[in-house]
C-alpha cells in the first residue's frame, strides 16, 4: 500500500502560505510524491478557487520569476523558476471533483489539499499507482485534447508503468486526431519521451498503436529494432569519456517552462524514427517545429549512417578517418552510439574515439591551414571556382598526411599552380 503522509514542501520555490485556502495540488507532483519519486525538473500544478492569473502574476513578481499566461480562457498561469515551474489554474467546475473528472488519466486525477493535508481520489488513481498502470478517465477527455494520447506513452516510459488494454484501444481509435494538435505541443511531448532513459518499450507501443505515425510516417518495425538497439547501447556505453557530450543539453534557449532536454543521445534516438534520407528527415522535423540546430544534428547523423556504416566494417585509414571526423563534426559521440547499435565492431571505433578525445590530433581536429583570402593575396588568384578546387586539393593532401602546416600548404599550392594545364 502507498503511504499517504503530509508532503515535503521544502523543495517548493514558493511558500504554502502564499496560496489561498482550498488550494489543491494536482497531477504529476501528487503522483510522484506518492510514489516517492523525485524528478530533475519538477512541476507543481495547483487549482485555486478564483483569480488564478492574478495570483500567478503576483507570485512571479514577489519571487522575481518569469510569468506566462498558458491559457487565458481557462485562466491558467505559469510561474517560471530556474529549475521548476508552478502552474496555477482556476477551478472550472462547481466543485473540485468536476475538475478531477475532466483530467486525462486516473493516476493524474488525485488532488492534495495543501492546507488540510488530505488526499482527494474520486476515480481510483491510488489503486492505479499501486498496480503500476495508466488508465483513462474517459474517452471523451482524451478526445478533447488528443495530445494526451502521446502523454500516455511518455508517462508510461517515465514511470515504467503499463498502459491498460482498454486505454490502448481508445488511443488506437483516436490516434488520427493527433493531426489536429499544434505541432510544437507534439514536439515537446515527443522530446520528453525520447529523453527518458528507458523509453524503447513505450515508443514501440506508440508506434504500434498508430500514435507515432501521424507525425513521423516513416517509422517502421525496423525503426523500432534500431531504437531498441540504440537504447541498449546507451545503457552499456563503452566509452565513458564521450558520455558528457551525449547527455549535456545542446540547447541555448527553451520555451518558458520547457526544460532544456535536447541532448545528442535524445537526437540520436530521434534519428531512428525519421526518414533515413536527410532531406526528408528535415521536412518531417521542420513540420514538428524542431529547431534549426536540432534538425542539423539529425541530418548529419542520417548522412553518417548512409555513408559510413559500410566503410566501418573495416578499420579506417588516415584519410577515411579525416573525412569521417569532418562529416561528423561535434556530433561524433552520437554517431559512435549509433554505429555500435548497428553492429559496427567496437575495435574499429576505439582509435577514432581516442583521436577525437585528443585535441592535438590533427586528423580528428585538423587546423585550417590556408583560407581562400590567403590564396588571393599570396598567388594573386581571382575569387571563383578555382579557389574552391585548390582548397579541396589542400584538404585532400592534409587528409593523406602530405602537408601539416601553413608553410607546407602554401608550398603545395605553389607546386599545384606550376603544373602544366591538362589538355581539354
Amino acid at each position: 500500500m502507498l503511504e499517504i503522509q503530509p508532503f515535503d514542501f521544502s523543495r517548493w520555490p514558493i511558500a504554502v502560505s502564499d496560496l489561498p485556502l482550498d488550494t489543491y495540488l494536482v497531477g504529476g507532483a501528487v503522483r510522484d510524491a506518492l510514489l516517492g519519486r523525485t524528478t530533475l525538473y519538477p512541476d507543481l500544478d495547483f487549482i485555486v478557487p478564483n483569480q488564478s492569473l492574478e495570483l500567478a502574476a503576483t507570485l512571479a513578481q514577489r519571487y522575481q520569476a518569469g510569468f506566462v499566461v498558458l491559457d487565458r480562457q481557462r485562466q491558467i498561469g505559469r510561474v517560471v523558476f530556474s529549475n521548476m515551474t508552478v502552474d496555477i489554474a482556476q477551478q472550472q467546475g462547481d466543485t473540485l471533483l468536476t475538475d478531477l473528472h475532466d483530467r486525462d488519466f486516473r493516476l493524474n486525477a488525485i488532488a492534495y489539499d495543501i492546507h488540510r493535508h488530505h488526499i482527494v481520489d474520486p476515480l481510483g488513481g491510488l489503486l492505479d499507482l499501486q498496480q503500476r498502470q495508466i488508465h483513462y478517465v474517459s474517452p471523451d477527455n482524451l478526445a478533447a485534447d488528443p495530445l494526451r494520447l502521446v502523454r500516455a506513452y511518455r508517462q508510461a516510459a517515465q514511470l515504467q508503468f503499463t498502459i491498460t488494454s482498454d486505454t490502448r484501444r481508445v488511443i488506437q481509435t483516436l490516434a488520427p486526431r493527433l493531426r489536429t494538435v499544434a505541432p510544437e505541443r507534439v514536439r515537446v511531448e515527443l522530446s520528453y519521451l525520447l529523453s527518458t532513459v528507458e523509453s524503447a518499450a513505450s515508443v514501440t507501443l506508440a508506434f504500434r498503436d498508430g500514435v507515432l505515425g501521424v507525425w513521423l510516417p516513416s517509422v517502421t518495425e525496423e525503426s523500432m529494432t534500431h531504437y531498441h538497439a540504440l537504447e541498449t547501447t546507451l545503457a552499456n556505453f563503452p566509452f565513458p569519456a564521450l558520455w558528457p557530450s551525449l547527455t549535456t543539453s545542446i540547447a541555448t534557449t527553451a520555451a518558458p517552462g520547457e526544460p532544456q532536454r535536447r541532448t545528442l543521445a535524445a537526437l540520436a534516438k530521434l534519428t531512428c524514427l525519421v526518414h533515413p534520407d536527410p532531406q526528408q528527415a528535415e521536412t518531417q522535423l521542420f513540420a514538428l517545429t524542431y529547431t534549426a540546430n536540432e534538425i542539423k544534428v539529425v541530418k548529419v547523423l542520417c548522412r553518417l549512417l548512409q555513408d559510413w556504416l559500410i566503410p566501418l566494417q573495416q578499420p579506417l585509414n588516415r584519410e577515411q578517418s579525416f573525412y569521417l571526423f569532418r562529416a561528423a563534426r561535434n556530433f561524433f559521440p552520437a554517431f559512435v552510439a549509433l554505429a555500435l547499435s548497428r553492429t559496427i565492431p567496437k575495435a574499429h571505433l576505439i582509435p577514432l574515439v581516442r583521436a577525437w578525445l585528443d585535441p592535438t590530433n590533427t586528423v580528428a581536429h585538423p587546423p585550417q591551414l590556408v583560407r581562400g583570402a590567403d590564396l588571393v593575396q599570396q598567388f594573386q588568384l581571382r575569387q571563383g571556382p578555382e579557389i574552391g578546387r585548390i582548397l579541396q586539393a589542400i584538404e585532400a593532401a592534409q587528409a593523406r598526411g602530405e602537408i601539416g602546416d601553413r608553410a607546407s600548404a602554401l608550398a603545395f599550392v605553389d607546386r599545384l599552380l606550376r603544373q602544366p594545364a591538362k589538355p581539354k
